[in-house]
């Protein structure tokens, strides 16, 4: 859980495959570490990027500034659609804490984009789970359509 968080030494990569309706996906994430020491990577990171979620700790308002540096290195350079952004606030609960359950996201620049909070239950993790599943579907729905619709463009010639 939260508590076993490792900070990201410079990027790290999963894959996985989702299915969205009839289209099976092959996704990478790019954890992308916020160290200063690395700063210097992001331009070559953020290269052909087709989505950015960006995580914050609610409980850390002055992480909003960061995630804003986030945003101009990786979403603004892509030409990024809100569809292909989502702030996910993450939150450690136990037992029947709710954590920030009033988060209502983010307050600054940023505001506009979707959000959704995610709390993490160390009695019940699999609903956090299922709930960051959900989100994170919407996340690759908008970069999928936006990602067709490219396509569809180029095949036409515009």
């Amino acid at each position: 859980l939260l508590s076993d968080y490792q900070p990201t030494t410079a990027v790290r990569i999963q894959e996985l495959g989702r299915q969205l309706g009839q289209d099976h996906l092959k996704v990478q994430l790019w954890d992308v570490s916020g160290s200063h020491q690395y700063q210097h990577f992001w331009e070559m990171l953020s290269k052909d990027v087709d989505g950015v979620l960006l995580v914050i700790d609610p409980d850390q308002p002055t992480q909003e500034k960061e995630l804003e540096q986030f945003y101009v290195n990786f979403a603004q350079p892509s030409s990024l659609t809100m569809k292909q952004c989502l702030v996910l606030g993450l939150s450690a609960a136990s037992h029947d804490q709710q954590g920030n359950a009033g988060w209502t996201g983010l307050t600054g620049k940023l505001k506009k984009l979707p959000s959704g909070i995610i709390h993490i239950n160390t009695n019940a993790r699999d609903l956090g789970q299922k709930a960051a599943s959900a989100l994170l579907d919407k996340l690759l729905a908008g970069c999928l359509a936006q990602k067709k619709d490219k396509l569809e463009k180029a095949v036409m010639g515009e």
